[in-house]
């Protein structure tokens, strides 16, 4: 069976939707006009997840993001990142970007759910 086509790039920026409660990494990259600013925003998204990485556990402020960064396999985003390098058209980039952004939105909302005392999920 065929993996899916982008799993870790989706991964790490919703991990730093979640951890930073801000979707500047998603904004910026859904309106690159070209694949080279859309690889420099992708640059920029990996520089700052490298760094709260790097953070001590005790001052995630997202658990769920913590161990989510964790798992991230970032041999698959180097190949995730090759991918997006070889889209020949623009249009071709919009889709792929347009997948990536939307994934990572999905996944950043699992992230943000908590649980509560009774068990249930909630937003938050």
């Amino acid at each position: 069976m065929m993996s899916p086509p982008y799993r870790s790039v989706p991964e790490l920026l919703a991990v730093l939707i979640a951890e930073n409660e801000s979707y500047t990494y998603v904004d910026k990259l859904g309106y690159a006009p070209s694949k080279d600013l859309a690889l420099y925003y992708l640059r920029e998204a990996l520089r700052d997840f490298h760094s709260i990485s790097k953070k001590p556990e005790s001052q995630w402020s997202s658990e769920k993001a913590k161990n989510k960064a964790k798992e991230i396999d970032m041999e698959r985003a180097i190949t995730e990142l090759e991918k997006i390098k070889k889209v020949s058209s623009i249009k071709d980039l919009r889709e792929e970007i347009s997948f990536i952004t939307a994934k990572a939105l999905a996944l950043a909302a699992t992230l943000a759910k908590t649980e509560t005392s009774s068990g249930k999920q909630t937003g938050g």
